[in-house]
């Protein structure tokens, strides 16, 4: 029968569950994405110490529950397990046995350590498919070594390209520790869309090199073309036109996106000074660039006498490319990003606390944000229930440390 236009639609991975090894930031974000598709996540910690991301500098004032560990980790349920212990370890294949994914951002053997590497997973769970986040692989010379959002940004071109004046700069937020977790996040998709026509579990290897490299993509074609590496533009534009920069006014600043000739032409019209359309210095976009300097000097002198919230109404209005350029407080409540509702609460713990978390960046039916942000272990006794173990059991495991 057809589904009734008013049911409420089925989440896109409503049924999948994902048994989440992962701690800080790339990891979680990967689960984090999962669950506001509509998985399950189970997230394992460790005793006592939970993630290391619960400890964070900018803190809820209770115990184990940073803001930046609630943005990435609301709706997810929580079981500390002592993967050391053996029973330990036993608990976490109960849990496999019944997952469709495991997602782990660890050094590169310290699962295997522990007897619980990818491919024994797999040998164990053949449907299972093991995603794994690290600095630079599974392969390669480099795969042992360990890495940090800055490290990754160093090593693959990412911050010479922001540099300023020659001097590297790294970008203000851990863009390549978010953008693998997206990544592993499309490789599970990926390989779930490949199991359901084989069976098979697969591993899905991520590393943040190749994630900041695979961003960089345009700039990767470029010095292969030329053989010259492309060097940091600071805020001038990728068309290296004066009219796609950040201009600074009397009350703020500024982004103009006037790239292409009939922006451009708008643009000038729009703020009375079709004039300037009639120097040939400024007729075409090759002029424009001989004469960035020329054209640049007049634009700032003339946004300087301009009211930034003003000119930005003026522009839009001509649907010319612009933006006033706004802290976070300023663009999470912009009634813009309210209309799109692309923000959800999140609730800290058992308390009536909550905090706003961002949602996916997409809108698609039936997907979801925000949740409850689960204290350290709060799932701990229903999971092991859920599993078959009875309440001896769990006494015996917290007797013998292994929760």
């Amino acid at each position: 029968m057809p589904h009734s236009p008013h049911a409420q639609p089925v989440a896109p991975l409503d049924g999948i569950t994902v048994v989440d090894l992962t701690h800080a930031i790339s990891g979680p974000t990967c689960t984090n994405t999962l669950h506001q598709l509509g998985a399950r996540v189970i997230k394992v910690e460790i005793p006592e110490r939970g993630d290391v991301f619960r400890h964070y500098t900018e803190h809820a004032g209770r115990p184990l529950m940073s803001i930046p560990f609630a943005a990435l980790n609301a709706g997810k349920e929580s079981i500390t397990l002592n993967l050391k212990e053996e029973k330990g370890r036993e608990i976490l294949h109960r849990l496999l046995e019944r997952a469709d994914v495991l997602v782990e951002n660890f050094k590169p053997g310290v699962l295997d350590r522990l007897g619980l590497g990818a491919e024994r997973q797999m040998e164990r769970h053949p449907s299972l498919i093991v995603a794994s986040i690290t600095g630079f692989g599974q392969t390669g010379p480099l795969r042992g070594q360990g890495a940090y959002d800055h490290i990754a940004q160093a090593m693959s071109g990412f911050s010479m390209l922001n540099s300023v004046d020659g001097t590297p700069q790294k970008v203000g937020i851990p863009i390549i520790d978010s953008f693998s977790g997206y990544m592993a996040a499309i490789g599970i998709l990926a390989a779930l869309q490949r199991r359901s026509k084989t069976g098979r579990g697969e591993r899905v290897d991520v590393s943040m090199l190749d994630s900041a490299l695979s961003l960089l993509g345009t700039n990767v074609a470029i010095h292969s073309y030329t053989g010259v590496a492309p060097s940091g533009l600071g805020n001038r534009g990728y068309r290296l036109v004066a009219t796609s920069e950040f201009y600074e006014t009397r009350n703020g600043w500024i982004a103009l996106g006037a790239n292409q000739q009939h922006q451009i032409e708008r643009f000038f019209r729009a703020i009375g000074h079709p004039d300037m359309l009639d120097d040939p210095r400024f007729a075409n976009h090759r002029a424009r660039v001989e004469n960035y300097d020329a054209l640049k000097a007049w634009l700032r002198d003339f946004f300087l006498d301009q009211d930034a919230e003003d000119i930005e109404a003026v522009l839009m209005a001509a649907d010319v490319p612009v933006a006033m350029i706004r802290d976070i407080g300023q663009a999470a409540t912009h009634p813009h990003v309210a209309a799109r509702g692309l923000l959800a609460k999140a609730t800290l713990g058992d308390t009536p606390d909550q905090v706003e978390t961002a949602g996916l960046g997409f809108v698609l039916a039936g997907t979801q944000a925000g949740g409850i942000v689960p204290e350290l272990g709060a799932s701990t006794d229903a999971l092991l229930q859920e599993l078959g173990y009875d309440e001896a059991d769990i006494a015996a495991f917290r007797r013998d440390e292994v929760l």
